[in-house]
């Protein structure tokens, strides 16, 4: 893994967000040398950080992730929000973020992004943010972290991004349908991960089949009950 070079980050930034401007004001064209130009480098340096015109335009949407870490990198107590406030604090920093550069995104999100026939380095970040939030949070139980693994990180991240789709078509005033949706989607999936149920049925069997002798000649249902988990496991 690259260790993440403030300095590298803040001159790769400039160099995209400088190239979303231009691309609108371009109709969809621009100039290495006018990017050059405006953050006082020369055409070859930019070549130092991109290899070409569509990775520049690709790093905004990576580099929201990234400026999102350091959003709340200053909020003291955000490591105690529970995991539906920091899902949703997450969507809607990021709806904020790209509605400053609306015409840009509804330009090229969808094409570049949600139709992206390879998973791009935006993806990439939402994945392992949502990693770090899931692994970090202490009041997930333990039943749910079994599903906890590439696959289930995918499939958030693919749901973040519908969301993402629903958000750019959404005519409601204010967008208020996405918020609505948001908190109802995160308020759910918060449930799903910390419902403690699966961890105490777990227990019970545990301590049903240590203590199983005691039980067996005084409790008959237990006695179906062991038997009827033993048979299932033949």
């Amino acid at each position: 893994m690259n260790t993440f070079n403030p300095e590298t980050f803040e001159t790769k930034f400039a160099i995209s967000d400088i190239a979303t401007d231009l691309y609108i004001q371009g109709d969809g064209q621009f100039l290495i040398k006018d990017i050059a130009k405006k953050i006082d480098i020369t055409p070859a340096e930019v070549f130092n950080y991109f290899p070409n015109k569509k990775s520049i335009l690709e790093f905004y949407y990576a580099s929201l992730i990234i400026r999102y870490e350091m959003m709340i990198d200053e909020i003291d107590d955000f490591d105690s929000y529970t995991l539906s406030e920091k899902l949703s604090n997450f969507a809607f920093t990021t709806f904020d973020m790209l509605q400053e550069k609306e015409t840009f995104v509804e330009a090229t999100l969808s094409d570049n992004i949600l139709n992206s026939f390879t998973k791009t380095d935006f993806e990439k970040e939402i994945e392992r943010l949502i990693k770090k939030f899931l692994e970090n949070d202490d009041h997930i139980a333990i039943s749910s972290t079994l599903v906890l693994n590439s696959y289930s990180y995918t499939f958030l991240r693919r749901q973040y991004l519908e969301l993402l789709r629903f958000w750019l078509n959404d005519s409601s005033e204010n967008k208020e349908l996405t918020m609505e949706l948001t908190d109802k989607a995160t308020a759910v999936f918060q449930e799903l991960m910390y419902n403690p149920v699966l961890d105490k049925s777990f227990d019970l069997v545990k301590f049903l089949n240590a203590n199983r002798k005691a039980f067996l000649n005084n409790i008959p249902i237990v006695k179906q009950f062991c038997s009827k988990i033993e048979n299932e496991n033949l």
